[in-house]
């Protein structure tokens, strides 16, 4: 059984989120994940979201031709951007928006930079993988994981250092 989380953007479509449990509490946690990630109920967790996902849309439907800054970039691939997209689904709610924007390799980055050696960046690839590198203080963090059914606990805990680190005005 799969569920599908699709967002409309012209000239991408979604494909199925993937799971793995077919048991009845499997469905029903499922579906309230689902309903959860919408964030329907909530002005406050919608907009912002939903401003995410917009910055999104914006920069994918810019980089959907190849050559797209007239500098030879790669476009941005269908299943780039499906992965970006549920990346933002299971974002944490209470950390920092990120800048979004294209690599000239066609993946998707997300780049918390919030000053001199507070900075955080997340590329999102076609195959879903996840390379990220960052600097807080004179902690460094650098690698790859692959993005399957969470966010990797490493790039979650950084997003959050890096999001109460800049809250909080702590400098390095």
């Amino acid at each position: 059984m799969s569920i599908a989380v699709a967002t409309p953007i012209t000239g991408f479509a979604t494909v199925p989120w993937i799971d793995r449990g077919f048991s009845e509490e499997a469905r029903l946690l499922r579906d309230w994940t689902v309903e959860v990630a919408k964030f329907s109920r909530s002005i406050v967790l919608e907009k912002p979201m939903r401003e995410l996902q917009d910055a999104l849309d914006a920069a994918c439907v810019a980089a959907q031709e190849k050559n797209w800054d007239g500098m030879g970039s790669a476009p941005v691939e269908p299943s780039t951007y499906t992965y970006a997209s549920q990346f933002l689904q299971i974002f944490p709610a209470n950390a920092l928006p990120p800048d979004i924007s294209v690599d000239t390799d066609g993946e998707l980055l997300f780049e918390w930079d919030r000053g001199p050696r507070q900075t955080f960046s997340v590329s999102v690839g076609r195959d879903g993988t996840l390379t990220f590198a960052g600097l807080l203080g004179y902690r460094k963090v650098h690698g790859t994981e692959h993005f399957r059914e969470a966010l990797p606990l490493v790039i979650a805990d950084w997003i959050q250092d890096v999001s109460a680190r800049a809250t909080n005005g702590a400098n390095g």
